[in-house]
């Protein structure tokens, strides 16, 4: 049978098998016989094929294990996704990237395993590969273990699986997580050396000093801000050049300026240039003290000029050569420094001798007893008594007046115990007053209580004897501290005065002998004065012919004058002697500048002159009296010196201040004159000495009454346009003091003196006989003596008559040694009470000024004017 119809007979017997239509009436016998045994035949080769099938099945199956555990094995994260974007297949490397296991991994959506920014635009490169087989391969964020961010670079492949469910895609991913986090770290380090770069550039650019980058060849291949400010030349000019285009060698010899550099491996020869060429050769750094730099200009620079060489990192085993990349040339503007180098240095020798040519010993010793500088005077009293007040370390003086100090020129500490030999047998240290010195010397004081010791005036006696040669020293020592404030040394300067001490005492000699002559002149000048100044008082009460009368007037108006002279004098001893003391009360300025003004105005009136006010309402708290008597001298001085002129007296606030001005267009005061018009007896323009001009004591008291006040005065002045008058006080009110200050409380009148018994006391007859005139003619009752047992005598008369003084009017110096103020007593112990007193006295000293102050009385000079005199009786009186 032919391969043909055994092909048709198989086909047409399955056919009937699978149809189960089979009938035997169908087929022949022989058709059945051969359809069996092509069924026989078809069955054997069905095993057959079968059996093959099973192998290859077998084989594929060993093959997709084998495959399986390929793609499990891949170090990549393998994941198969499907159209829908469900991963069907994931490989273990899924598994650990992503941190799920297989079954999560598996049916789970990819949007899930994937950060939410990149989800469109991975499922777009997905559609264009399935629609268009393009994939270009990127990098996509996946999600990791606990929601880690991983940066996966991802590729994929179109695949055709068994089954579509298990995808279409085959995703590959790349954990570059770690490779990226590096690459950041890389670039931020690339980013900070960046930085640095600009950092170190715009530090090199903004430094003072001019900076040259120079490569081994020695070729400028960077230059800073300051380098092209200091040579004028622009960045562009210098790159490329050599340095030594810029260098003109070391400073000239005789500027005074060091030249040379620190290294001496860098000879001067040749200056910077060739130090930069050594550097460039031997790799070490130099530096040049002072060269000069040529500028732009033509001018030249003086710099100071450091060299370092730059060297290769890592060539550690090269030659020097080959390590040496180059070198940075620093260089500073030092031509100001160097000129006041030079500068100072003349000045340090200039003092050296003007310390030396001192007269005066000026010594600067450490506190550990180390000179430090001493002039030739100084050396010189170092080595003699001066040493132990000099020496910071000195001990304490001893009992016997002698310094404890260095015992054979070597100092002692601080703390030496007193067993010290004294510095010469039979030296003693004294004060100003001749007292024994006790405590520190001035140098160790000093330099223990870190204060100065200012010109302590110590005397070196030679010997113990009363008569044994004193040399006087002037020393002050100044301690000098440290930073910390700790003291290191001392400065002392010492002066010989023992030629100025005899002056002195000289001077207090002759001072003594003046003292005593002017007050027993001023005494017996104020006993004539005195008697004519009463009997002149008395004359003008008589009925005189017009020529006796103006010739009395005259006598009675000189006497005044020679009167207000010895009370000028009265004043100053006053004041010297301490007896005059402020009484403060609110002053109202403006009522008393208006007193003034209208008691001075009539007379600058008739001479033809304009005084106007300036009263603003200023109060001040001070004494009325004394500034009135200040502001008189002023106005009168004015007035005197601007004869047909104007003057000006006003106030004004300033701070917190008052200044009372008095201004004139008189005479001026030439500039040589201005420091002197307030001492003592100093006149302007009276150089015959007139006594009608003064004494010139005005401006002088005025001065130690202002400063008494707690005030200042101060004079302005140009010749021939006037001058003015600053007085300045403390200003505690701002408002004036309403209180009518016009009017002034009256004496007692003269019906509450008459009757009142006075005794008097006076041992000069006519003097005596004027006043009990005087006072009988101001209807007291006047018992006299004329001495002081005449007084007690009198005293026992009244009591006898049952009769007691009511005032006591005593002369001060009396017969028989007796005075005024012991009669005083005598009465006051007699009757047992305080009895008003009035002292009478001529003597001016200090001393009777100060007895009289303390004897509870009132005090009137000689000659007294009648007036004054009234009006001292009746205050006593009035008690």
């Amino acid at each position: 049978m032919s391969e043909e119809s055994s092909g048709r007979l198989r086909r047409r017997a399955e056919t009937i098998l699978s149809g189960g239509t089979f009938e035997a009436t169908d087929v022949t016998a022989t058709s059945m016989k051969e359809l069996l045994h092509e069924l026989y035949v078809h069955q054997a080769e069905l095993e057959i094929q079968n059996e093959e099938l099973r192998g290859a099945q077998q084989a594929l199956e060993a093959s997709r294990l084998q495959y399986l555990q390929l793609f499990q094995s891949v170090p990549l994260a393998c994941l198969a996704v499907n159209a829908a974007g469900i991963v069907g297949e994931a490989n273990a490397a899924a598994e650990r990237q992503f941190g799920l296991p297989m079954l999560r991994l598996k049916g789970r959506p990819l949007t899930l395993l994937l950060d939410s920014v990149d989800h469109g635009r991975l499922f777009t490169a997905l559609g264009r590969l399935r629609d268009h087989g393009d994939w270009v391969r990127q990098e996509f964020r996946y999600l990791g273990p606990q929601g880690t961010i991983i940066d996966g670079l991802t590729d994929a492949r179109r695949v055709t699986l068994d089954d579509s469910d298990r995808g279409g895609v085959l995703l590959t991913i790349t954990d570059l997580t770690e490779r990226n986090a590096w690459l950041r770290e890389v670039q931020q380090a690339r980013d900070d050396a960046e930085r640095a770069r600009a950092d170190y550039h715009h530090i090199l650019q903004s430094v003072g000093d001019g900076i040259l980058g120079v490569d081994a060849d020695g070729r400028i291949r960077f230059v800073n801000a300051a380098a092209t400010a200091m040579t004028g030349h622009l960045d562009l000019d210098l790159i490329g050049r050599p340095p030594s285009d810029l260098l003109a060698g070391p400073a000239e010899p005789g500027t005074g300026l060091p030249v040379g550099e620190t290294d001496p491996a860098a000879p001067q020869a040749g200056g910077a240039a060739r130090a930069l060429a050594l550097s460039l050769t031997d790799g070490r750094p130099r530096s040049v003290a002072c060269e000069r730099l040529r500028r732009e200009d033509g001018g030249t620079l003086l710099v100071e000029i450091t060299i370092s060489p730059m060297l290769a990192s890592g060539m550690r085993l090269a030659p020097m050569e080959e390590r040496i990349q180059g070198a940075v040339v620093a260089f500073r503007d030092v031509t100001a420094r160097r000129t006041a180098e030079s500068a100072l240095n003349l000045s340090e020798r200039r003092h050296r001798v003007l310390v030396q040519s001192l007269h005066d010993a000026l010594a600067m010793t450490a506190v550990d007893g180390r000179s430090l500088l001493a002039n030739a005077m100084a050396e010189r009293l170092l080595d003699g008594p001066a040493r132990p007040l000099l020496d910071p370390m000195a001990s304490a003086f001893d009992a016997d007046g002698n310094a404890e100090s260095r015992a054979g020129g070597q100092m002692a500490p601080a703390t030496a115990p007193a067993t010290m030999v004294p510095t010469t047998a039979g030296r003693r240290f004294i004060d100003a007053n001749g007292n024994r010195l006790h405590g520190l010397p001035p140098a160790a004081e000093a330099v223990r209580s870190g204060k100065p010791v200012v010109e302590r005036i110590i005397g070196v006696v030679e010997g113990e004897e009363a008569t044994a040669p004193t040399r006087w020293l002037r020393v002050s020592s100044r301690p000098v501290a440290d930073p910390a404030g700790r003291v290191e040394a001392v400065v002392s300067s010492v002066a010989d005065i023992t030629a100025v001490k005899a002056l002195e005492r000289e001077l207090n000699v002759a001072l003594d002998a003046r003292e005593r002559f002017l007050a027993a002149a001023s005494h017996d000048l104020r006993q004539p004065v005195q008697a004519l100044l009463l009997l002149a008082d008395l004359l003008m009460k008589e009925t005189l012919a017009p020529g006796a009368r103006r010739m009395a007037e005259q006598i009675q108006s000189s006497l005044g004058g020679l009167g207000g002279m010895l009370d000028g004098m009265l004043d100053i001893s006053k004041l010297e002697a301490g007896l005059v003391a402020p009484n403060p009360e609110t002053v109202d300025i403006a009522a008393l500048l208006a007193r003034l003004h209208g008691e001075f105005a009539p007379a600058a009136g008739k001479a033809g002159q304009a005084l106007r006010l300036v009263a603003p309402p200023l109060t001040t708290r001070t004494d009325p009296r004394l500034l009135e008597r200040v502001l008189r001298a002023l106005l009168a001085n004015a007035l005197h010196f601007a004869p047909g002129g104007r003057v000006l007296i006003g106030a004004r606030q300033r701070g917190d201040h008052v200044q009372i001005e008095v201004w004139d267009t008189g005479i001026g005061i030439a500039d040589q004159h201005i420091d002197r018009i307030f001492q003592d007896f100093y006149q302007v323009g009276n150089a015959a000495r007139d006594r009608r001009e003064g004494l010139g004591l005005g401006l002088s008291i005025a001065k130690r009454l202002v400063t008494m006040l707690g005030g200042t005065i101060d004079v302005t002045s140009s010749l021939g346009r006037g001058s003015r008058f600053t007085v300045s006080l403390p200003l505690t009110e701002t408002r004036p003091d309403m209180t009518d200050r016009s009017g002034s409380a009256g004496r007692s009148g003269a019906d509450d003196e008459a009757g009142r018994l006075v005794m008097l006391v006076e041992d000069d007859a006519v003097i005596r006989m004027a006043l009990v005139l005087m006072l009988e003619d101001w209807n007291y009752r006047v018992a006299e003596a004329g001495s002081g047992a005449e007084a007690e005598q009198l005293l026992g008369d009244l009591i006898e008559s049952g009769e007691e003084p009511d005032l006591i009017l005593a002369d001060y110096r009396l017969p028989e040694g007796t005075t005024g103020l012991m009669v005083m007593d005598m009465v006051r112990r007699r009757l047992s009470r305080d009895i008003p007193g009035v002292l009478l006295t001529g003597d001016t000293s200090a001393d009777r000024l100060r007895e009289a102050a303390g004897a509870q009385c009132a005090l009137l000079h000689k000659p007294i004017q009648p007036g004054r005199l009234h009006d001292t009786l009746a205050a006593a009186l009035g008690g």
